[in-house]
């Protein structure tokens, strides 16, 4: 098929279907993360912030260590950046910290990337000139061997109108393109981005930036809490490799081979934030805090936040955080509202999790009770399994369109509040993706779904059903839902 002007022909589309899944499968579990590890997670951006400045400099020729660019950087306000590796790593994090704190409000587009590379370049005495601009002159991207010498890696788009209307139609299409998965858009436009080169200077910088933000406006969040710009500094050989393999055969190349590596790079990078993550939470047990007030509540059920501070001699505001806190991350649970409101300990250990509700031709519906307060489904992930074999993506995105698939949620209280919503299984991912795991964002649970609905008096128990239906008498899939039940 093509993508764009280029071809993508991976060999087993239902590999790279799974491969896809895997990848988006981590932001089900990176919701629960960011709530639980919010302190972790502040630490992990810093440190990925160095390596991922340090490491795209160095690509590019840079010195610096990564203990150099750390001092730099927490020195910015005070030093004379009168070395060139000094101002390319200070425009960099500058640059680096505008995509992760203003990513939502940066469009894919033309003036942009412009105001992107201006900023990459804002400290670069010799760069002056064209910062900001696209290059005046042809720009051969040339690789550094150890001994000095360069080889070409590729030739780019000649200035002037050739690279304004390259760099024209590649946004056209990721901005039109609303069938193609968001990480394999990503890596082509990246590909297409370091094809044209557009500016004079910069361009291998600014493609690692602008990685950053079309993951992070794809929903890859976490992308800012581990360094992509590192794994590409330790497989920059093969990156240079593929690149070549691609952009020898320019134009109508197949760029196959690339966007596997760009999806390798970001499976590394994913077991790498998990294993720093395990890492982190070894080292340290609860904090010291959380676990006072814990043992407070469980010997005191049904305990004011007033009496937690007085107890243990803690400001009221401090203790209504930390309460707020555990209660996200269901540690404790919360009864009433206002001055009433008290708190108890979560019965963290009849929790089920990742448990398995499925629905069949045979069996579409599903019955079950909320018992009493805190009593609680979450619904994760929506697993699709096909009852027909498909050689070709499109045939598993027109099946599912065909179906029509939803699930409908009915709820009533034992004071006789009922509750019913509807749920399309489309509306979860675009069914032209082709993934058989659809991550739901944000979880369906209930019951906070009737609270936010307008039901705030809930009588328990509460009985609850869950129906499979769509627009077909039979259905092509197997309909899996991934729960949390407590």
């Amino acid at each position: 098929m093509n993508i764009h002007t280029l071809v993508f022909k991976p060999a087993n589309w239902m590999q790279l279907t799974q491969e896809l899944s895997q990848l988006d499968r981590f932001d089900a579990k990176w919701q629960a993360i960011e709530r639980r590890e919010q302190q972790t997670l502040k630490e992990l951006k810093s440190i990925a912030t160095v390596r991922s400045v340090g490491a795209s400099t160095r690509i590019e020729g840079s010195v610096l260590t990564d203990k150099e660019v750390e001092t730099l950087i927490g020195n910015l306000d005070i030093a004379k950046l009168t070395e060139r590796d000094q101002q390319e790593v200070a425009g960099y994090y500058e640059t680096l910290n505008l995509i992760t704190e203003s990513y939502r409000d940066i469009p894919i587009a033309e003036s942009s990337i412009k105001h992107l590379h201006n900023t990459l370049l804002q400290f670069s005495s010799k760069d002056g000139y064209h910062k900001g601009n696209y290059k005046t002159s042809p720009n051969r991207v040339e690789k550094t061997m150890p001994d000095e010498t360069k080889i070409p890696v590729f030739e780019t788009s000649a200035p002037g109108w050739a690279t304004r209307d390259a760099v024209a139609a590649a946004l056209q299409w990721y901005n039109g393109d609303h069938i193609t998965h968001a990480l394999i858009k990503t890596a082509i436009l990246v590909y297409e981005f370091l094809s044209i080169h557009p500016f004079q200077d910069g361009n291998g910088r600014l493609s690692r930036l602008l990685t950053t933000l079309l993951l992070m406006k794809s929903g890859y969040v976490w992308i800012e809490y581990v360094s992509f710009e590192h794994e590409i500094e330790n497989r920059k050989k093969e990156y240079y490799q593929r690149l070549m393999e691609a952009q020898r055969n320019r134009p109508g190349e197949n760029v196959t081979e690339w966007v596997y590596f760009f999806l390798d790079c970001l499976r590394n990078i994913q077991v790498q934030l998990m294993q720093k993550l395990d890492e982190k939470k070894n080292r340290e047990s609860v904090g010291v805090r959380e676990q006072h007030i814990y043992n407070v509540v469980e010997n005191n059920p049904g305990i004011r936040s007033g009496e937690i501070a007085e107890k243990l001699q803690i400001p009221l505001p401090t203790v209504k955080r930390v309460l707020s806190e555990m209660v996200n991350s269901r540690n404790l649970v919360v009864h009433g509202a206002g001055r009433g409101t008290t708190y108890s300990i979560a019965a963290t250990d009849r929790i089920k999790r990742d448990m398995a509700i499925v629905f069949s031709n045979k069996e579409r519906e599903k019955e079950f009770v909320l018992p009493q307060l805190g009593s609680f489904v979450r619904i994760k992930k929506i697993v699709l399994t096909t009852l027909f074999d498909w050689k070709h993506p499109d045939e598993w995105g027109r099946k599912l369109m065909r179906n029509g698939l939803y699930i409908v949620l009915h709820a009533t209280t034992s004071a006789g509040m009922v509750y019913r919503q509807t749920y399309v299984l489309s509306s979860f991912n675009n069914p032209s993706y082709f993934q058989p795991v659809f991550i739901v964002t944000p979880n369906i649970v209930l019951p906070d779904q009737m609270r936010t609905a307008g039901i705030q008096k809930l009588d328990y128990p509460i009985r609850c059903k869950m129906e499979l239906s769509g627009s077909v008498d039979v259905f092509d899939f197997n309909v899996m839902l991934v729960t949390d039940e407590g």
